[in-house]
């Protein structure tokens, strides 16, 4: 081999490893990562980056934990990856024990972490992706915005703990960022301008004709409503039904599948999944006990969509639940009992109004709103409503391998091989060499 040819077998390791280095500077510099790991979970989820685009401002994050111990290590490395996807977000550390006067310390507890955006900031107590995106999604909401219950006309209350009222869901509304407060109507001439959302939930005393003007003023004037009514409910907004565009059916529900799986024909079910934005990657069945049927109506303003419906074995039935309950015609329709209604019409400035209309208001009470997807359902209802449309899916999954779940049968085979038979192993090896060695 002459010396060219030596000189370029030696050159051409240098100039691998030449092109390796300015490739990663390269990728360095342009901050490109891949992620091989299983469902890419050292990468953020696409929702918590949809989260992020909405707060373009700069976010501080103050972590409150002792300086001492892998737990400051273990923080900056998982806000790392948010980083990556927001410059101009900052991660500070603070040792509550050594600064207990700073405003920081005030607002948060030892091991908690602040959020803070402006002049808003939330606590979040655990350190996972669903519960940091889902403090940032409450930070990401605007201003002084509020969802208002009805109060005073016998509506289901969200500051009593009783069965049939609210407070639950109201509880769960605050911890996404959406502010709830109760209105007695009459108490101002208007229902207030920062009323995101207006709750008509189950009044069982009838509204006076003010109060009905009130309401009707409201919703003439683009405001978002939660409608939640009754088989018996009252006939004074009979007229504001008609304007936005919808009926009642008379009598209650009777559902052949609320019957098969919660032993109540009064039970209505909607198993079946409609193709809506709020209802988007939704897929748990809602339970609506004692409900009434919707019929949207014909309207040129309002364009109705059926966000919930029965089977089509159900029936509003108009008699009585004693005895056997069964179809009989007359007043009474089989087939799919509409049971909740989303109905929308364009405003004037470009935006849309939108109405949320549940033919009942049991679903949502205390009693029954940890059922099944009922919860879920009510809140992507409110965060419609209150046009949240980026923030209405931001349930991250778990990972799916985090614990080691083992059968009965694989404990014991680890055991007895580990535990039992490779210690006899071993040991019989050491048993079986000092013998050969006694005896050479």
């Amino acid at each position: 081999m002459n010396y060219r040819a030596r000189f370029a077998y030696a050159l051409i390791p240098l100039l691998l490893f030449t092109a390796v280095v300015v490739s990663v500077r390269a990728l360095d510099a342009h901050n490109r990562v891949w992620d091989v790991s299983r469902d890419a979970r050292n990468s953020l989820d696409p929702k918590t980056v949809q989260v992020l685009t909405l707060l373009p401002e700069a976010l501080d994050i103050v972590a409150l934990v002792p300086d001492e111990g892998p737990v400051r290590t273990a923080v900056r490395d998982f806000f790392a990856r948010y980083k990556l996807a927001k410059p101009n977000l900052t991660l500070r550390f603070l040792d509550p024990r050594q600064n207990d006067k700073a405003p920081e310390a005030r607002r948060a507890r030892s091991g908690e972490i602040l959020l803070q955006y402006g002049e808003r900031f939330e606590r979040v107590t655990e350190l996972n992706e669903s519960a940091i995106t889902n403090g940032m999604a409450r930070l990401a909401r605007s201003g002084d915005r509020y969802v208002v219950f009805l109060a005073n006309n016998g509506e289901r209350r969200i500051a009593r703990q009783a069965n049939h009222d609210l407070s639950l869901f109201a509880a769960e509304l605050e911890q996404r960022g959406l502010r709830s407060r109760e209105y007695a109507l009459g108490k101002a001439r208007e229902i207030p301008d920062n009323t995101a959302v207006l709750v008509l939930a189950s009044p069982s005393v009838a509204y006076a004709a003010g109060e009905v003007e009130e309401i009707e003023r409201y919703v003439a004037r683009g405001g978002n409503l939660l409608w939640l009514t009754e088989p018996d409910a009252k006939p004074e907004l009979a007229a504001l039904e008609r304007a936005i565009g919808f009926e009642r059916l008379p009598g209650t529900v009777v559902d052949p599948v609320g019957l098969t799986k919660f032993k109540n024909p009064a039970y209505g079910v909607a198993l079946e999944q409609v193709k809506h934005p709020l209802l988007a990657n939704f897929s748990q069945t809602v339970v609506f006990p004692y409900a009434t049927a919707l019929m949207p109506k014909p309207n040129i303003d309002w364009q109705a969509v059926t966000l919930a419906h029965t089977g089509g074995d159900a029936w509003n039935e108009t008699g009585t639940f004693a005895g056997n309950v069964g179809f009989d015609g007359a007043d009474e329709v089989q087939g799919e009992m509409k049971l909740a209604l989303a109905l929308t019409k364009p405003r004037s400035d470009g935006g849309q109004q939108r109405v949320v209309v549940v033919g009942d208001g049991d679903f949502l009470a205390n009693s029954f709103v940890g059922n099944l997807g009922n919860l879920e359902f009510g809140r992507r209802v409110v965060e419609w409503l209150a046009s949240g449309d980026a923030l209405l899916d931001i349930s991250l999954p778990a990972v799916p391998d985090a614990t080691l779940e083992l059968a009965l049968w694989q404990r014991v085979t680890i055991f007895v091989f580990f535990g039992v038979g490779l210690p006899l192993a071993l040991g019989g090896n050491g048993l079986l060499l000092w013998w050969r060695r006694r005896h050479a």
